[in-house]
């Protein structure tokens, strides 16, 4: 049986016209409008419960990514923040897992006009920031490649555990709740150490000083012996004294290794 050719500008303005109607579909199920022309032939209430399983889907991956947040927002706020995020933000990502992501994207677009508008906190997209690190460093890629360091010497190079993150933050995010909210930014950022251990489903939070979070960044962008990450931050920070930098240090290396933040190769 022979098949009849194939109309090329019937299967194009077909295709243009399918577009269209996925178009108009993302774009009402993202707000709260009514349904554009092209929806007339789907059934409302069809419609209806299918924009709810979208925005109720999503709203379950918030509520149980941001408990803390969620907590500390009078409920129409935290509603009115979903449904904005749904309408207005552009993902890069399809996947379920990284709706999380997406979120705290998108809070950080969010300027000081738009918060107070809102009545939202100033440090709205910070503790977000702080609730998704569990997320992101649980489900990061370790390099199987890296070693236990066993003897500190000379020749050590230094390697920062992959699935570290050093966050500086203004606001006291670790201690944020509905009965404890700050008014201001504090007098020295808060500046946390987040890592998993290899072959560990268990997430550590450190708290850090600026010093530490500088010399982890430092190995984060290029392994380094002792020598070599001690000579750096000499110049980084002239203020401390030889001495006490370089014992500072070591204490502080020998203690990152015993808690596989700092590891080598061999």
């Amino acid at each position: 049986m022979k098949l009849p050719p194939i109309n090329n500008k019937l299967l194009a303005h077909v295709t243009q016209d399918f577009k269209q109607i996925q178009h108009e579909l993302a774009a009402w199920l993202r707000s709260e409008r009514q349904p554009d022309e092209a929806l007339n032939a789907i059934e409302p209430r069809r419609l209806a419960i299918y924009r709810r399983l979208i925005h109720n889907n999503i709203r379950q991956f918030l509520d149980a990514g941001f408990p803390v947040l969620k907590e500390v927002l009078a409920k129409d706020q935290w509603q009115a923040l979903v449904d904005s995020f749904i309408a207005q933000h552009h993902a890069n990502s399809p996947l379920f897992s990284e709706i999380g992501a997406e979120f705290v994207q998108f809070l950080a677009t969010l300027d000081v006009a738009q918060c107070d508008a809102n009545e939202l906190p100033p440090w709205l997209f910070e503790l977000a920031h702080y609730e998704r690190l569990e997320v992101d460093v649980l489900h990061a890629d370790f390099d199987e490649n890296l070693r236990v360091v066993g003897e500190l010497s000379d020749d050590t190079v230094l390697y920062l555990n992959p699935t570290a993150v050093v966050a500086i933050y203004y606001y006291p995010v670790a201690q944020i709740s509905r009965t404890q909210q700050p008014d201001t930014q504090l007098a020295e950022p808060y500046c946390a150490l987040v890592y998993r251990q290899p072959e560990a489903e268990v997430v550590s939070f450190m708290q850090i000083n600026t010093l530490t979070a500088y010399a982890l960044e430092q190995l984060r962008n290029q392994p380094q012996t002792f020598t070599q990450l001690f000579e750096g931050l000499q110049v980084q920070f002239p203020n401390y004294a030889p001495e006490q930098l370089a014992q500072g240090l070591l204490a502080l290396i020998q203690d990152f290794c015993e808690r596989f933040v700092l590891f080598t190769k061999p």
